[in-house]
């Protein structure tokens, strides 16, 4: 490398640590430990948080020990914050330059990596409600489908930064849709994408006629991105999801110039 090239390049410096082990993986993913022994077939699809292949950089991932599905659904996620600390610290320690993760239900540790970390931290695609929400206009509502509506809690929308008690967010679950929670919440049957499909399209087209005055629509499921097209293909309203919230960040950390015509 000559001193041109170098010095062109010498500002990116500034983010690396002197101790990191990898280097072109800016996005750290934090992953819930799936479960062991599971005879069936359930992959990640392109499109999914948990596909590398759906960024546009390359990411790093790791497993959060004892970060079950039910364990973050449950009464007591709080619990493992300390796991769920040192997991993202370990992932900055190797080079991550933003820590995300691959539940929106995740957004219960948002708090405490902040006070911890020292890159940008956006567990959730919750984190996007409030910012959608602000974007709508009056008498329209923003509606999110969730992997389980029982366990989106007013609390938890609020931590995310919605306002309490708003009659301008309207939420969805695929709790009691069999497919999508036989593969990703229960881990009891294969996946089957066309019936997945399916199902977060027939629980958005019910939203819209439980609430017409829906406007835009949010996914919180880091499994649900692959089904956005044939979502919005059915309601034709905006989607957002975890890719929306990753590649903003993604293109604020790694800027490159325009090119145009003058």
């Amino acid at each position: 490398m000559n001193e041109s090239s170098f010095s062109h390049i010498r500002h990116r410096f500034a983010s690396l640590k002197s101790n990191q082990a990898f280097y072109g993986a800016p996005v750290g993913i934090l992953q819930l430990e799936r479960k062991r022994g599971c005879p069936f077939i359930r992959p990640f699809v392109p499109g999914d948080v948990n596909n590398a292949s759906t960024w546009s950089v390359p990411v790093r991932y790791k497993t959060v020990p004892g970060l079950s599905v039910d364990r973050i659904l449950g009464p007591n996620a709080e619990e493992l914050t300390s796991v769920v600390v040192e997991a993202a610290a370990e992932l900055v320690r190797e080079g991550a330059q933003l820590i995300t993760s691959n539940c929106g239900f995740a957004m219960r540790y948002q708090e405490a990596l902040c006070a911890t970390l020292d890159v940008p931290v956006l567990l959730s695609s919750l984190l996007l409600a409030p910012f959608l929400e602000r974007m709508l206009p009056a008498g329209k509502a923003l509606g999110i489908i969730t992997a389980n509506s029982r366990s989106l809690t007013p609390d938890l929308l609020e931590s995310a930064g919605l306002p309490a008690g708003s009659n301008r967010v309207v939420v969805a679950g695929l709790e009691d849709a069999p497919s999508f929670a036989a593969a990703f919440l229960s881990a009891s049957g294969d996946l089957d994408v066309d019936a997945v499909e399916r199902e977060t399209v027939d629980a958005a087209v019910a939203l819209i006629k439980r609430r017409p005055d829906v406007g835009m629509l949010l996914l919180e499921c880091a499994d649900l991105p692959p089904f956005a097209a044939a979502v919005q293909r059915a309601i034709g309203i905006p989607i957002f999801d975890f890719t929306s919230l990753i590649e903003f960040s993604v293109r604020g950390l790694i800027r490159t110039p325009f090119h145009g015509i003058l």
